[in-house]
């Protein structure tokens, strides 16, 4: 995703430093560029500079699109190289990134988004954009505030985005979509599509999403009836679309599920709220997990 959002951005005329690593770091350097797949086979290369670190000067924007798992070490990783300027932006699925980095970076350092976008590394250089990309970002803290907007004029040129006066409530609508589909899909190996073409499939979709509506509201995130049906309602993009769970699975990654599943099992269990499809979809994507490693 950060390989995505960063071309779109050097594209508009910024001047963008990519982090990244192995093969795909290798691939970029030697070549100079970045080749993004677009559906429909269109193809277009844009010229990159990538690293494995980040380095000086100080950035306006620093983009987080790590996993979850990785935030604290991109955070660490960023500390060194930003200054007061720089605006921080976790582009990451899950709810808690924002505190996650900001206990490194330092409280009202970060500003939160959402990308509902299905992207994914092909071969190395490659990219591939398959569906969506729309974007939101905002602050944290709500409202219109000046770095909310300072990021917005930074991107908009760029990306699909808009300026989210309650970006903390759309994280928790994503995080609808996540819960229904990532694991189910990665568990199963069916597309989202094939999730909900079978009515067992749709129930199981539902019934995850409207846990995340029980968990939600506890946090004072009051999400609706109709945000899950939105959520969960067929989308001709989506519907040959394999989750990035599925993905890194099938690639032998760490797999996000201690952000999506396995963070509404254990509010669950926090909380006293009974999240059954969760508990179930997290203990089994942690089998399923295990018996993927090389033994």
């Amino acid at each position: 995703m950060g390989s995505y959002y960063g071309a779109l951005l050097a594209r508009a005329g910024h001047d963008v430093l990519l982090i990244c690593r192995g093969a795909h770091l290798e691939a970029i350097t030697s070549s100079g560029r970045l080749t993004i797949a677009e559906s429909g086979g269109i193809l277009w290369h844009q010229a990159l500079t990538a690293a494995a670190t980040p380095r000086a000067p100080a950035p306006d924007l620093a983009l987080i699109t790590t996993k979850s798992h990785d935030t604290l070490g991109a955070a660490a990783a960023l500390a060194p190289v930003i200054d007061d300027h720089t605006i921080v932006l976790s582009l990451q699925n899950g709810v808690e990134n924002v505190p996650r980095a900001e206990s490194i970076l330092g409280t009202g350092r970060v500003l939160a988004g959402q990308a509902f976008v299905g992207v994914w590394i092909e071969d190395p250089g490659v990219v591939v954009h398959g569906a969506e990309g729309r974007v939101s970002i905002g602050d944290p803290l709500g409202g219109l505030t000046e770095r909310a907007r300072r990021a917005h004029v930074l991107v908009a040129g760029g990306w699909d985005v808009s300026l989210a006066e309650d970006i903390i409530f759309d994280q928790w609508k994503k995080l609808l979509w996540n819960a229904g589909f990532n694991a189910l899909c990665a568990i199963t190996g069916c597309t989202a599509g094939e999730a909900l073409a079978e009515p067992s499939g749709a129930a199981t979709v539902r019934a995850a999403m409207h846990e995340v509506v029980s968990i939600a509201e506890h946090h004072g995130i009051f999400l609706s009836d109709e945000d899950v049906e939105e959520m969960a309602a067929d989308n001709p993009q989506l519907r040959d679309y394999r989750p990035s769970t599925a993905r890194d699975l099938d690639a032998g990654k760490v797999v996000e599920s201690d952000a999506l599943c396995g963070f509404l099992s254990r509010e669950g269990t926090r909380l006293g709220v009974p999240t059954p499809v969760n508990d179930v979809l997290d203990a089994l994507l942690s089998l399923r997990t295990t018996a993927s490693s090389p033994r």
